[in-house]
């Protein structure tokens, strides 16, 4: 799918990419620190189907299945969801981690493709650039709690 990328955030979180991976891919953990994907299930490999379940303002907004299309320990998660039959509105959510000097950057971003896409995107744009970032940085001080706990 080629869509148009709407959101891009990247934060960058003093610990080793495992343990930033092993968070991120916690998902029974989501609700306890998770201010976006309040719920998560599924199977922690590339082709699986998971239910997440997304917030908006804080509130339950709605729960979509999606699949698993990048699975990467350590370095790259990916998944892929929306209205597919016929495509309405399809994203492409990645989450990237890299290594650095100093601990990983974090990279999330998402693209969508669609009839729909055109006249939703910038009223997505928005709305996800402020998700995404709250995600990065309640992962961030979840990572560095875990850090703390093990010390």
């Amino acid at each position: 799918m080629t869509g148009v990328r709407i959101s891009s955030t990247e934060i960058a979180i003093p610990a080793r990419a495992g343990l930033v991976w092993s968070v991120l891919t916690d998902l029974d953990s989501y609700p306890a620190w998770n201010p976006y994907i309040r719920k998560a299930a599924g199977r922690l490999r590339e082709g699986a189907r998971w239910r997440l379940e997304r917030t908006l303002n804080g509130r339950a907004y709605r729960t979509r299945q999606v699949t698993v299309t990048g699975w990467e320990p350590g370095r790259r998660l990916a998944w892929r969801g929306g209205l597919t039959m016929p495509p309405l509105l399809v994203g492409e959510h990645e989450v990237r981690i890299l290594e650095t000097a100093d601990g990983v950057r974090l990279v999330q971003a998402v693209a969508v493709a669609g009839l729909l896409a055109p006249a939703l995107v910038p009223w997505l744009r928005t709305r996800l650039q402020t998700r995404f970032a709250a995600m990065n940085e309640a992962l961030r001080d979840e990572v560095l709690r875990r850090l703390a706990e093990s010390a």
